[in-house]
């Protein structure tokens, strides 16, 4: 079974590696892993805090798992919306987000929504914290997620 999986900020070379939460989220963590390895362009989450999103190529919905508002440093999480669904949502996608500070509650702009948190940072992982804080000001970076082998 896989156990770990590697966020990558390649440009600056930074590595940060994650657990899965199988027990907690396994329908979640498998969806996930079928996916990889995923390369695409990160972003800063607008209502959200500390949160960083990487949107999936393609759309997967997946039902409530492990789901909560309540997020700390070093979760990672799993959505899907709807278009329609929330103010500017057009169209249907689907995100892996992570938290890498204190502040952090997924929000969309009419309130705190659930999120599928299937893994979390192995710290320390404060030079991928500092990357993601970077993005604040610096705009959009490319990131690789993939398995630990």
């Amino acid at each position: 079974m896989i156990e770990r999986l590697q966020f990558v900020f390649p440009a600056e070379q930074v590595t940060a590696e994650a657990e899965l939460l199988w027990t907690e989220a396994p329908t979640t963590c498998e969806r996930i892993i079928q996916t990889l390895p995923l390369q695409g362009a990160t972003h800063h989450a607008i209502y959200s805090g500390s949160e960083c999103v990487l949107l999936l190529p393609s759309v997967i919905r997946l039902p409530p798992e492990n789901a909560t508002s309540q997020v700390t440093r070093g979760d990672i999480a799993f959505t899907w919306m709807k278009a329609g669904s929330s103010y500017g949502v057009s169209s249907d996608f689907a995100e892996i987000c992570w938290f890498y500070d204190f502040d952090a509650q997924p929000r969309m702009w009419e309130g705190p929504v659930e999120v599928n948190v299937f893994a979390r940072f192995i710290e320390p992982a404060m030079a991928f914290y500092d990357v993601c804080r970077k993005m604040r000001r610096e705009g959009v970076k490319a990131l690789e997620v993939k398995v630990v082998t």
